[in-house]
């Protein structure tokens, strides 16, 4: 396998600059002074812009090129040759960016990264908004390059998150859930649940969230976690996984997080070791990836039989002393909100309608950035019945759009659809998930999902998996009988 090992070699030096790249972010997120930003900034800017050079290189499509057209290609197995046609898929997708373009991209993305952070800590949209602004346009510039002859950028990057997917679908599997949900958000009964709030140190946090982690099938030796303004997994590489979660005393919503971000935690650390090295992190396999973190959050993570066998531990951790159905029935309020990351299960369905709406008006031209908080609100006030009171509730709440990840927003209900027909697949195959979760059992679980979706990788786009493990292409029946027979008759 001589010409193989070439290019594993040549990706290994990829590999590092990625590394660095990541451990620098993850540096301006959780350690270090925000007077290093500028410099940091720089640092990771020249070391993304020498992968971007390794990955445009004669000499990288070369060995790409001459294992695809040998007699070793025929040997390698069938994730290793779907990885290495996704290599030379990119290469010559990134093949027309400009050099000098694609750096001044990546400076603008952490600089607007940032840019976000103050406004968010300021509740000021205005201090926001011209980097919005630039890095809308530079991304139109960016998938110009990528995609010069299409016509619907927005349907590229969708293709750049979930590869095959496009905003028709889209829009059929939304406009169908949205029918079917919205008239058991409306019929809600406003219940009165108190929030468990509670100041705890970082470190007590991160002890309760390695513990949760480990339950749930996460390896600690290869992961870390640290305390971030916003919810995230960074993988390094298979054996250094990072997860960071907010300190903002609210309990619920901190486990809640560490089991979603464990969820990705967990498929990053199961991708089969043949195709781990190909990839840090599979961008255009994004739903799936989705489907898995809130598998744990919502399905197994807000079951009260998730909790039955480790409550002592969690009561003891936490110092608290309520009842185990009192501590569950606050992972269960739904309930219309402003907050899509501490929204309940269901109608967290329509805040991500929402983004994607306005996505679409953006990348469609319909967009006055001056109104666009208030077009954000309008959308809340009419789908969810809610006023949002300042922009830190709004327009300012996600990350995702001062990086350029116009797109990203649909692969997390994407995912939630494919979690519904996984209770099916579950319970037929594996076990009663109730009973599963009240023994204890929930590493059962998450094997099944370790063999028969994380090994994979990025092999399968989310509908590929629907049929590969549930048996038929993705739907929203599951989903929407999970909601009525949970909530119908709240």
């Amino acid at each position: 396998m001589e010409k193989f090992n070439k290019l594993q070699e040549y990706l290994k030096q990829v590999e590092y600059l990625g590394y660095t790249v990541a451990m620098l972010r993850w540096e301006m997120d959780t350690t270090a002074p925000k007077k290093s930003f500028e410099y940091l900034i720089d640092v990771s800017t020249k070391f993304e812009m020498d992968s971007f050079k390794l990955t445009q290189s004669e000499e990288y499509i070369k060995l790409i090129e001459d294992v695809i057209n040998s007699d070793e290609y025929k040997k390698l197995n069938e994730l290793q040759r779907s990885y290495l046609d996704n290599l030379r898929e990119d290469y010559y997708k990134m093949k027309n960016v400009p050099e000098d373009f694609y750096k001044e991209y990546c400076e603008l993305r952490n600089k607007s990264l940032n840019s976000w952070v103050e406004a968010k800590e300021k509740n000021n949209y205005e201090i926001f908004k011209p980097y919005l602004i630039k890095i809308i346009n530079e991304t139109k510039k960016y998938y110009k390059f990528i995609y010069p002859d299409s016509d619907n950028l927005y349907d590229c990057m969708l293709n750049d998150y979930e590869k095959g997917l496009k905003s028709e679908q889209i829009d059929k599997l939304f406009g169908d859930l949205k029918e079917q949900i919205i008239p058991i958000i409306k019929n809600l009964k406003n219940n009165k649940i108190e929030k468990l709030e509670k100041k705890y140190t970082n470190e007590k946090l991160i002890d309760l969230g390695y513990f949760l982690l480990d339950y749930i099938g996460f390896d600690n030796t290869r992961g870390a976690l640290g305390i971030y303004t916003h919810g995230y997994t960074m993988k390094l590489n298979n054996n250094d996984v990072r997860i960071t979660f907010s300190n903002d005393n609210d309990i619920t919503d901190i486990c809640s997080t560490v089991i979603h971000e464990g969820g990705h935690g967990i498929f990053e650390q199961n991708i089969d070791e043949s195709i781990a090295k190909f990839y840090t992190y599979d961008i255009d396999k994004v739903a799936l990836h989705e489907s898995q973190s809130r598998f744990f959050e919502n399905i197994l993570g807000r079951n009260i039989n998730f909790w039955k066998p480790i409550y002592n531990d969690i009561k003891e951790k936490l110092n608290i002393d309520i009842p185990l159905e009192e501590f569950v029935q606050k992972f269960n309020d739904a309930k219309p909100s402003t907050i899509r990351t501490k929204a309940d299960e269901l109608t967290y369905c329509m805040h991500i309608i929402i983004r994607y709406e306005l996505e679409r008006s953006i990348f469609n031209g319909n967009v006055d950035f001056d109104k666009l908080p208030e077009m954000w609100n309008e959308k809340y006030k009419e789908y969810l019945g809610v006023d949002v009171p300042n922009d830190g509730e709004g327009i300012l709440q996600d990350m995702h759009w001062s990086e350029g990840a116009f797109g990203y927003f649909p692969s997390y209900l994407l995912g939630s659809i494919f979690d519904g027909m996984l209770i099916e697949t579950v319970n037929e195959k594996v076990g009663n998930i109730d009973d599963l979760l009240s023994k204890g059992k929930i590493k059962e679980i998450t094997k099944f999902l370790n063999e028969n979706i994380h090994k994979f990788g990025g092999t399968y786009n989310i509908d590929e998996a629907a049929i590969k493990v549930c048996g038929k292409k993705l739907e929203v029946d599951g989903i929407v009988k999970y909601f009525k027979n949970k909530y119908g008759n709240n």
